[in-house]
């Protein structure tokens, strides 16, 4: 199983945080967490394509994202480590 980092930029005009709560229910199901505001890591056997055509549904069309896989990787300060998961 790989680590992917996904990253997005909620740009969708006067959005509240609960405008996106179907995302952020969608990372937590999918087990993801949070490394920093706008950036969550997963350890899944899923490609990044995949995990990608999961969550861009539930986003604007002005929003952005990305998904990646990463390799060996450091973390300070983050609000979950990548390195413990």
């Amino acid at each position: 199983m790989e680590v992917l980092l996904i990253a997005y930029d909620l740009r969708k005009p006067n959005f509240t945080e609960g405008d996106y709560e179907p995302l952020y229910s969608r990372l937590g199901a999918l087990g993801a967490r949070r490394v920093q505001e706008s950036v969550w890591a997963l350890r899944t056997s899923e490609t990044p394509k995949e995990i990608f055509g999961r969550l861009k549904p539930l986003l604007s069309g002005r929003d952005r994202l990305i998904v990646a896989m990463i390799g060996d990787c450091e973390n300070l300060g983050g609000i979950n480590r990548i390195d413990e998961m």
